[in-house]
């Protein structure tokens, strides 16, 4: 029996049914989005702390999902000003938590709650606000769509062109460690490769979204670079874990934080792109600053 197979197709199949989810939630937005960031939140917070826990540390698990889901409620709600503040206060609050633990208070633990609190929470709440953004539309096929469908289908579209150009080049070109300490497996022929299928896809949504060549190709370019940089950051974490999944909930992927490494950095870097770059055009507000 080949078991190389079986394991193959279980994870095209969850592959496929996995991105079926993500372009629903992404589609419908508003409430099906956030509940569906809400899950993957709730369970990479819980594969995090597992993690740490495994090194001794000991996050409060309760608190960082408490403090992930009012985040996740403002980001739904468009309460963007009061996002700066509430991240503060919970952080702050966080302190309290470890100093009242008193002498089995730790600064290790106060230092991962405040990882967790963005790794977890922060930096993927900016899919829904990538999602929430409406400032112009595009059509396609007669029917008009607020642009943020576009640009975070965009997004998420780029990011899965790099993992599997990155992925098919390093396997047959790869040669060269792109960060051998981190993670030997990956090669500067794959990141290349990986930056290359990002711009390809980047350019065609780009098209029928109603982006410029070089705005596409600057997303393709920005969207592959952070998306290997998260897939990087996961890997130094499980590295320094000792373990080579973050879990087990997808059947030959691992755990939401294996699958969703690459897009909890690019989502913030693509939300302050699209809203300053893209939307808001700062490159011009600078021209007329400056003349």
């Amino acid at each position: 029996m080949n078991t190389d197979k079986g394991l193959d197709k279980k994870r095209v199949g969850v592959a496929i049914l996995l991105l079926i989810w993500i372009m629903a939630s992404l589609y419908f937005g508003g409430f099906v989005l956030a509940a569906f960031i809400g899950i993957f939140i709730f369970i990479g917070t819980q594969e995090f702390i597992n993690i740490m826990r495994s090194k001794g540390i000991n996050p409060p698990f309760y608190f960082i999902i408490f403090a992930d889901f009012s985040l996740i409620l403002l980001a739904f709600f468009r309460l963007y000003t009061l996002l700066f503040g509430t991240v503060v206060f919970f952080a702050g609050i966080a302190f309290l938590l470890i100093l009242f633990r008193g002498k089995d208070a730790k600064i290790n633990d106060l230092a991962m709650t405040i990882l967790a609190l963005f790794y977890t929470g922060v930096f993927p709440i900016h899919v829904v606000m990538i999602r929430n953004m409406d400032s112009s539309s595009f059509s396609i096929l007669g029917q008009d769509y607020d642009i943020g469908i576009g640009l975070v289908v965009l997004m998420f579209l780029c990011v899965a062109a790099c993992d599997i150009g990155a992925y098919y080049c390093g396997k047959l070109w790869g040669k060269r460690p792109l960060w051998k300490e981190i993670s030997p497996k990956k090669t500067v022929e794959g990141s290349t490769g990986g930056i290359l299928a990002s711009i390809i896809i980047a350019v065609i949504i780009g098209y029928f979204i109603g982006l410029d060549v070089i705005t596409s190709v600057i997303t393709g370019i920005l969207v592959s670079i952070f998306a290997q940089l998260g897939d990087l950051a996961e890997s130094m974490i499980k590295r320094e874990a000792g373990i080579k999944d973050s879990g087990t909930v997808f059947p030959g992927h691992g755990g939401v934080l294996d699958r969703s490494d690459s897009y909890i950095l690019t989502s913030v870097a693509g939300y302050y792109y699209y809203k300053y770059f893209v939307i808001n055009d700062i490159s011009a507000v600078f021209s007329v600053a400056m003349f």
